[in-house]
């Protein structure tokens, strides 16, 4: 008798603990592929608790997002169009290669600083979030206000609380150079699986004083240096905005420091608001740390010697992330070091020759809900 195979085998079970342990170690890009292998596997990685426990893996893992732009114009009906592109690379914190992609704006793009998952660039016509992971990029609703050429000034955040991204939006309502600055404030939001109150909601609150840089996000608020040293009010130096209550408030900085040369910047280090001194003492770099945010007290964390650095190097660097003792800093955005806060010393991770790179710690191994985050079918691509 010929051999006749059973229709109905498909082949031996793999016990489901076994595929989600197996499915936990795969990078996302793989997981949004596999979803589609089998409805086990679908539950398998879109089930909340694999979510979870495949993030706080990765989260262990996070990798770096080497950026380069190269800004271009183009004619088009008589009309200069800027055009950038940006050429990204993503290395291990050991310096083993990842991933690369290129993307493509019709703008003159910013990158956004931030310390997740989620890349975002600011450019003239909005907001532009990328999943590195996925390569998959928009164009986030349109700002209800215009800056007023300054420069725009925004800042990122994710608030684990709510499992949200939050973006700030400062904008000065008053254009005319008569009259004085009247700063709003709008928020969006974002969150994992699909957009929520996706729309700029303009805050109540306006914005007191005039800031610089991209404001930093730490304990569900926004954190800015005060533009202009004259303008402090007293010996405050630092803007907050707190996402919950929508209100601006001023801080000030440790006693005793003064900032004339509007140099100091802010960063978050740990989950800590940190304040960078590199001038008031000579090859010092101080680094403060907020440790009461309701009394504004700051404990003089790390004195840094920068020994090894030109002179002309000194003002530009800047701590990007603390994590196993080691602090990670850019210099220039020419190379990148660590500094061991035991040892006191500092080693090169890498040495980019070829110059121009901007670089942000990204934790890419994410788990799925993020593959599918934003659908280039439900929004503007640019």
């Amino acid at each position: 008798m010929a051999y006749s195979p059973r229709t109905d085998s498909v082949g031996p079970t793999i016990p489901s603990d076994l595929v989600q342990n197996i499915l936990s170690r795969l990078p996302v890009k793989a997981l949004g592929k596999f979803k589609s292998v089998s409805k086990q596997w679908h539950t398998t990685i879109t089930d909340p608790f694999f979510l979870l426990t495949h993030r706080e893996s990765s989260l262990q893992n996070p990798n770096l997002v080497l950026l380069r732009k190269t800004r271009t114009e183009e004619q088009i009906n008589k009309t200069y169009v800027a055009k950038t592109q940006v050429e990204a690379s993503s290395v291990g914190f050991d310096g083993n290669p990842y991933l690369d992609f290129t993307l493509n704006f019709t703008d003159d793009v910013d990158l956004l600083p931030s310390k997740w998952d989620l890349i975002c660039f600011v450019g003239e016509s909005g907001f532009y979030v990328c999943n590195p992971s996925t390569q998959e990029m928009v164009k986030l609703p349109e700002m209800s206000a215009c800056t007023s050429g300054g420069g725009v000034v925004a800042g990122m955040g994710y608030d684990s609380s709510s499992d949200e991204y939050v973006f700030v939006h400062l904008f000065d309502r008053v254009l005319d150079v008569d009259y004085d600055n009247d700063f709003g404030c709008e928020v969006l939001r974002l969150r994992d699986g699909g957009v929520v109150d996706c729309s700029w909601k303009v805050a109540g609150a306006s914005c007191p004083y005039d800031v610089r840089g991209w404001g930093v996000f730490v304990g569900n608020a926004f954190y800015w240096m005060i533009w202009d040293a004259y303008d402090h009010p007293g010996n405050d130096a630092i803007v907050s905005f707190d996402l919950e209550r929508e209100e601006f408030s001023t801080v000030r900085p440790p006693r005793g420091c003064l900032d004339p040369e509007g140099v100091w910047f802010l960063v978050e280090l740990g989950g800590c608001l940190c304040l960078v001194d590199n001038v008031t003492r000579p090859l010092m770099m101080d680094i403060w740390v907020m440790n009461d945010r309701d009394n504004h007290e700051w404990v003089k964390e790390y004195n840094i010697y920068l020994d090894g650095f030109s002179k002309e190097l000194l003002k530009f660097i800047v701590p990007l992330d603390n994590r196993d003792g080691q602090i990670l800093m850019d210099a220039k955005q020419e190379k990148l070091c660590y500094y061991d806060t035991e040892d006191k010393r500092f080693s090169r991770m890498c040495s980019l020759l070829e110059g121009n790179w901007t670089w942000e710690r990204k934790d890419l191994q994410q788990h799925a809900a993020r593959c599918q985050q934003y659908n280039p079918k439900d929004q503007t691509s640019p």
